[in-house]
């Protein structure tokens, strides 16, 4: 049985796991759409960069998830040495900051990109694609 610390962070770290999944489906939505491209062309590195920061967030969310089942306290979770396939590459505390921080760096590169899209002029970013 799970104490209440490692049970809110399985909750919360499974909330977390689905926004990423709505968010990334959301971002991939709008930049497939053609019609859209001219618009947000000055964005792609950005968006590029938040994409590889909220699957970075996925994935230490993912093993947070899949290996809390496996400990009964939060503090012997925190202490772990966790990884994929069983290799103790990173301890359960480091993941779950790992977690959170992508996350806000993938944040935060789209709201520079953003910034930079709506307040420079045109011609001061550089163009991507043909």
């Amino acid at each position: 049985m799970m104490d209440d610390k490692l049970k809110c962070l399985f909750d919360y770290t499974k909330f977390h796991l689905g926004m990423y999944a709505a968010l990334l489906t959301a971002i991939i939505g709008v930049f497939a759409n053609n019609s859209l491209k001219d618009r947000y062309s000055h964005m792609v590195p950005f968006i590029l960069a938040t994409v590889v920061f909220f699957l970075l967030a996925g994935v230490a969310g993912g093993l947070v998830a899949s290996s809390i089942p496996g400990f009964s306290t939060f503090d012997d979770f925190c202490e772990a040495k966790l990884g994929p396939w069983n290799l103790k590459l990173v301890s359960g505390l480091t993941l779950t900051h790992i977690e959170h921080s992508a996350f806000w760096v993938g944040i935060l590169a789209s709201i520079v990109g953003l910034f930079l899209t709506l307040l420079l002029p045109c011609g001061v970013m550089p163009q991507v694609g043909p």
